[in-house]
């Protein structure tokens, strides 16, 4: 068994696909199986995964379904841990050899991401978007408010995510978002590394560009799940929560708060609360 599951899918990418790919096969880090499923592409990008003849690349047909693809490449991964990449983005050289060694000299965490290099017409050179650092404490709350994780960054524990059975699933534009919830709803711990291991392309073609708006409306759903996830999971001490909600969803109907305003709202009582409730004591019940 190798140590790590590259998974990659890719849907008509041409233009990007041959240089993320060698940036994979470039690692300084050896032991791991690459497994791109081509996810129904038109263009040439079949033909350019195929011309790359390293015994590690394991390629997967698809129909073109990126939410099945994801889950088709997480099924067929054998590696110890799954690390993510999008086939238009290129890995730091080192990627792969740090994170591998973060997850095995600290068992307990279970989710390693990074900060990003962004790139692109119009980005200066050098620019590194960041987020927090070292182990997030009470990841939900950071969650609710935004996803602080750059997916294509992320490695994690093969085992973890098949003891919970946990698959992507179909949420427009932000399935990312929906996983990272999922996996801090079973208890993963999570770690980012204070350094850029991924060089992220920018361009007019991204969905985060295109579908903007419908991302927007998805990840409003989300929160609103991991509001009902924190109210449920407190409902036996804190019924008082389950009420003020219902009162709030009245108050929206009649146009008195958005939907922003009651996810703000329940962002800060859970924040400015949160040692009585998102602790190990009250969650997940």
């Amino acid at each position: 068994m190798c140590k790590i599951s590259v998974v990659m899918s890719a849907y008509n990418v041409e233009k990007y696909v041959s240089e993320a790919i060698e940036s994979v096969l470039k690692q300084s880090f050896s032991d791991f199986e690459f497994i791109i499923v081509n996810d129904g592409s038109t263009d040439d990008t079949l033909s350019i995964i195929r011309s790359f003849k390293d015994e590690r690349i394991k390629l997967i047909e698809n129909k073109h379904d990126f939410i099945e693809s994801l889950n088709l490449g997480m099924k067929a991964a054998t590696g110890k841990y799954i690390a993510r990449m999008d086939a238009d983005d290129i890995m730091h050289i080192d990627r792969l050899r740090i994170e591998q060694a973060i997850l095995e000299e600290n068992p307990d965490i279970t989710v390693c991401t990074s900060w990003i290099s962004p790139f692109g017409e119009g980005i200066p050179k050098g620019t590194i978007n960041r987020t927090i650092s070292g182990i997030v404490k009470s990841p939900l709350l950071h969650l609710l408010r935004n996803n602080l994780f750059f997916n294509p960054t992320s490695i994690m524990r093969s085992d973890f995510i098949r003891k919970n059975k946990l698959k992507y699933e179909y949420y427009d534009f932000a399935e990312d978002y929906k996983w990272w919830v999922e996996m801090a709803k079973a208890g993963a711990i999570f770690y980012i590394e204070p350094q850029s291991l991924l060089y992220y392309r920018i361009s007019e073609s991204q969905v985060t560009n295109r579908f903007k708006y419908k991302m927007t409306e998805t990840s409003i759903r989300i929160k609103k799940e991991i509001i009902d996830f924190l109210i449920a999971s407190n409902n036996n001490l804190f019924t008082e929560l389950s009420e003020t909600l219902t009162v709030f969803y009245k108050l929206k109907t009649n146009n008195l708060l958005s939907e922003e305003d009651i996810i703000r709202f329940f962002h800060v009582l859970f924040t400015k609360n949160e040692i009585f409730l998102t602790t190990d004591d009250y969650r997940y019940k």
